[in-house]
């Protein structure tokens, strides 16, 4: 019997570091999620597009996009790693009972879970583990995440039993140092701040308060500050943490910076919008006692 031919399959290493990268959009992400370097990232791709004689992204000094090729392929392996990884999860059976996996964008990642991972994993024990899946932005997709047990995002259209709701709370922050050169503006009135520079994150249909929600609840300046934005939150705090400017520091995120006074807080007390961030149980999710666990250690930890 004559056997037929078969394209040769890249290495399963390989086709995960493509979709991550595809997913997050940025090889340097990429290798945080996957615990790995941006070069070793980098050495996948490139091996990738050898052998398939075809570019699957293109590069810029923002990030990378998927070409039209990668388009189709990423579209093949996301469902093909989305259905391995649900066949491993149901033949491990019971094994797979102490594992929770998280949905999260890269910056609540970075600035919510990684300053308490050390607690979060005492508080659910050793043999629990933890795994989070990381996606761009804000994405409106994220609660019907797959591969998660739980999803925490701004869009919460699908909140229900078992959702933790953390009140939006914000309050203009900068460095010690940015305070100090500005004493004059920031130990007046809002109203006089119209010669500082402003930092915001800036994001197309936002779930979040911007300056211009926060000055409408206080006061506004005149003149009106100019405003800086960059691509992620994280970046504000980082320029914000380098004397550039006054951003907005969500609770839950600026507390650490305000301990250790690589920011200080400029107003007596936050202002809450009604906006909330979500973690939410999945259908699988709530299917697991250790994922509801998780949920109820985040929110404790979150909240104290």
């Amino acid at each position: 019997m004559v056997g037929h031919s078969r394209v040769r399959i890249p290495a399963v290493s390989t086709l995960i570091a493509f979709e991550c990268a595809g997913r997050l959009g940025n090889f340097s992400r990429a290798a945080e999620e996957l615990q790995t370097s941006q070069s070793a990232v980098s050495r996948h791709i490139a091996r990738l597009e050898r052998q398939l004689s075809t570019r699957v992204f293109d590069r810029s000094r923002t990030g990378v996009r998927l070409t039209e090729a990668g388009s189709h392929l990423y579209d093949a392996v996301a469902k093909a790693l989305q259905t391995i990884d649900r066949a491993v999860a149901e033949a491990g059976g019971a094994s797979n009972d102490t594992h929770v996996a998280i949905a999260c964008s890269h910056d609540a990642w970075q600035l919510v879970f990684m300053p308490r991972l050390d607690a979060l994993r005492r508080s659910l024990g050793e043999n629990s583990a933890i795994r989070f899946v990381l996606y761009p932005g804000e994405s409106r997709d994220a609660p019907h995440h797959p591969d998660a047990d739980l999803v925490f995002t701004w869009d919460a259209k699908d909140a229900g039993p078992g959702t933790m709701a953390l009140k939006e709370a914000v309050r203009p922050v900068c460095s010690p140092q940015y305070a100090k050169e500005n004493a004059a503006a920031l130990e007046g009135p809002v109203g006089g701040w119209g010669g500082l520079t402003l930092l915001d994150f800036a994001v197309p249909d936002r779930s979040w308060a911007s300056w211009h929600d926060w000055f409408d609840s206080v006061e506004r300046p005149d003149p009106l500050p100019p405003i800086l934005t960059f691509e992620s939150y994280s970046d504000v705090l980082q320029a914000t943490s380098a004397g550039k400017g006054v951003a907005l520091g969500w609770r839950c995120c600026v507390e650490p910076y305000i301990e250790t006074g690589t920011l200080v807080p400029l107003r007596d007390d936050f202002v809450e919008f009604d906006n909330y961030y979500c973690g939410l149980l999945t259908e699988r999710g709530r299917r697991k006692p250790v994922a509801r666990n998780c949920l109820a250690t985040i929110s404790e930890h979150i909240r104290s």
